[in-house]
């Protein structure tokens, strides 16, 4: 059970968050800065550390956005410090050892706070995404468990999951002062499961001209979420093998407890501008974004190596297969049964040609409220426990 007065301040960021601020001003004014010790802050990861989709865009080729946790800390959270450096490395799907092999050797010398979300691509979330839920390649119910099963056993083994978190906090720490602290974030289960209300719903791109789609189902939710408590588990115990310095930031019961995952009881999917709604859904809507303009912008170019490259890479593939399907903006990819079809560019240097609009490209990621969720509670952490030199407590 949350303490109430957390939840209250949970509930309130959720209520008041507005994403119409520009990128770099912070959701609020800079409070005097309580953390005179963190002079140089660094936040490494993966697309849930880089904030795809929340906010303006602060960098195309690892999709960094505005509205991230790491970001909110920096221009809000943490409060005004004129001599603290943010460096903002995280980048969109890359895998642990990824961010092992290019964001660690970026890192500077004597950080005083580093924070790090890694593990979700070690597992393969995009192919789980892909083939449970939005079947952006003409995926069935057998490579849907195939790709859960594979998932299970990446998190169950020590040699995996487990061995490259440890490796990657093992290589930042020779990064960190004296009295430094590394934060891991954990992930949010995605779906309610308190009834049965989404067992009839589907998210599948291809809808109209796939036979075999795939549902939202009780069954389905259950084990999409089971697998993120794995992942975190495995994470909450390699925090706690590596030893003082190292924390460990779990938001699962949180966004549960202010309802902000999909199919929450009596809602009626899609519900996609839901106010509580903690994560992207299609055609999400954040305060302040032009609609007309999210739905319709087209054919651009996203990197190879991101979230939006692995779904555009099984897209691709697919109108391959079928060159007479088209996107129609209201049901996503249809049979219009005539020539021409949608023009597959496929990969243009170290690019891929994106075929769906801005709308659908951050699904399953934190919107801004969400961030902020992971924000405050880092914070709130970082107020009772302070630096490296106190007592390290892994409870909030």
């Amino acid at each position: 059970m949350l303490p109430h007065s957390l939840l209250l301040l949970l509930t309130a960021a959720l209520a008041t968050s507005n994403s119409n601020t520009l990128d770099q001003i912070p959701l609020e004014a800079p409070l005097p800065t309580t953390f005179p010790w963190i002079q140089r802050f660094a936040s490494i990861g993966d697309s849930y550390s880089a904030g795809l989709g929340a906010g303006g865009r602060l960098d195309f080729y690892c999709s960094r956005y505005a509205k991230s946790y790491p970001n909110i800390l920096h221009t809000s959270l943490l409060g005004h410090n004129q001599n603290r450096t943010h460096q903002f490395l995280a980048c969109s799907g890359q895998t642990s050892t990824e961010i092992l092999e290019t964001q660690v050797p970026a890192l500077s010398h004597d950080l005083d706070l580093l924070t790090i979300s890694a593990g979700g691509n070690d597992i393969g979330l995009s192919p789980i995404l892909s083939n449970c839920v939005y079947q952006f390649y003409m995926a069935s119910e057998d490579d849907c468990k195939t790709s859960i099963q594979e998932a299970a056993q990446r998190v169950a083994s020590k040699d995996q999951l487990y061995k490259n978190i440890t490796t990657l906090i093992s290589a930042t720490k020779p990064k960190m002062s004296p009295h430094g602290i590394i934060y891991l974030t954990g992930y949010a289960g995605f779906f309610g499961v308190d009834d049965d209300g989404c067992d009839n719903v589907t998210w599948a791109v291809w809808s109209t001209v796939e036979s075999s789609k795939q549902y939202l189902k009780l069954e389905l939710r259950e084990a999409l979420n089971a697998l993120v408590r794995a992942v975190n588990s495995v994470l909450l115990d390699v925090v706690s093998d590596s030893g003082p310095g190292v924390r460990f930031i779990d938001y699962n019961a949180h966004i549960e407890a202010l309802r902000g995952r999909y199919c929450e009881a009596g809602v009626a999917e899609p519900a996609p501008n839901r106010p509580a709604l903690a994560f992207y859904e299609w055609d999400t809507m954040d305060s302040g974004e032009d609609p007309k303009k999210l739905r319709n912008r087209t054919g651009e170019d996203v990197p190879k190596d991101s979230f939006e490259g692995d779904i555009a890479k099984r897209i691709n593939k697919t109108l391959r297969e079928h060159p007479e399907w088209e996107f129609d903006p209201d049901k996503g990819f249809v049979n219009k049964t005539k020539a021409g079809g949608v023009d597959d560019k496929g990969a243009v240097g170290d690019t891929i040609h994106w075929l769906l609009p801005d709308s659908w490209k951050r699904v399953f990621h934190l919107r801004p409220e969400g961030h902020e969720v992971v924000a405050r509670l880092l914070l709130e952490h970082l107020e009772k426990n302070g630096n490296g030199m106190k007592k390290d407590r892994l409870e909030l």
